[in-house]
């Protein structure tokens, strides 16, 4: 099976170093990305290219300040933005795009929802439309209640994804949220369609920044990593940006072992 194990990271600065602890490719933020100037952008897609690290999956579309929910957002307004955005992920090499921000999908606690959930229609039809201009697949992340209202569980996803009309969406899923979007790991199976990326992490670690599987943590990986395997999952497991080379090495071990 054609496993990739990427490294999350929130800027492109030590490529030698995740490249030396044996990781296939980094997943870096678009806001980072964006925040680059054109010759840094240029230094950047040189390292990435010397070290070996191609960001398949990049994440998060929109700065963290966007809320797509919120009345009066202006799709239109960010049309520029996302075009170059996208552009820029591109050229790296970036084949899914990942929309996993809670907050910017906050519904509001009273008023007409259909108009709100109108607009995320909207934006990732126009996200989707800008990205298949390059290939690109749009994944949106379903996330537990502790960090969204709107579209948490993959059965969610699955009735509302098609309302985009767009054959590059699809979704995701990531061990941390498993448990709160209402998912055992013998219920991925009928998922298994929608699921083009996996972030995998401790799961016990709910709050704070994500933490990297490690042998000593307490937690069995095993069987999240078999239930993937035994959906057939090939594509990119991406790990925290903690993560390193014994953490990577113990993650890739047991998927190894599983035949």
């Amino acid at each position: 099976m054609s496993i990739r194990w990427a490294k999350m990271v929130h800027d492109l600065t030590d490529l030698p170093g995740i490249a030396s602890a044996g990781f296939d490719a980094v997943q870096p933020t678009v806001e980072h990305l964006m925040e680059l100037r054109d010759e840094h952008f240029t230094l950047a897609k040189e390292n990435l290219l010397t070290n070996n690290l191609i960001p398949e999956v990049c994440s998060s579309p929109l700065p963290p300040d966007a809320r797509v929910t919120q009345r009066g957002f202006n799709i239109y307004a960010w049309t520029e933005y996302l075009k170059r955005a996208v552009r820029r992920t591109a050229e790296l090499g970036c084949k899914k795009l990942v929309w996993n921000d809670g907050r910017a999908r906050v519904l509001p606690m009273e008023g007409d929802m259909s108009g709100i959930k109108e607009q995320v229609l909207q934006f990732l039809y126009m996200l989707c439309d800008i990205a298949g201009n390059y290939g690109i697949t749009i994944l949106v992340e379903p996330l537990g209640p502790r960090r969204t209202n709107f579209l948490n569980s993959m059965e969610e996803m699955k009735d509302f994804l098609p309302l985009v009309g767009k054959e590059n969406l699809s979704s995701l899923i990531s061990l941390r949220e498993l448990s709160e979007i209402g998912i055992g790991l013998k219920d991925a199976g009928p998922y298994s369609h929608l699921i083009s990326h996996v972030h995998l992490e401790n799961p016990m670690k709910q709050e704070g920044r994500r933490q990297a599987p490690r042998k000593d943590d307490g937690y069995d990986y095993r069987p999240f990593l078999r239930a993937l395997h035994d959906c057939g999952y090939q594509g990119v497991i991406t790990l925290p940006e903690e993560a390193d080379e014994t953490s990577l090495g113990y993650c890739r071990t047991i998927w190894e072992s599983l035949g």
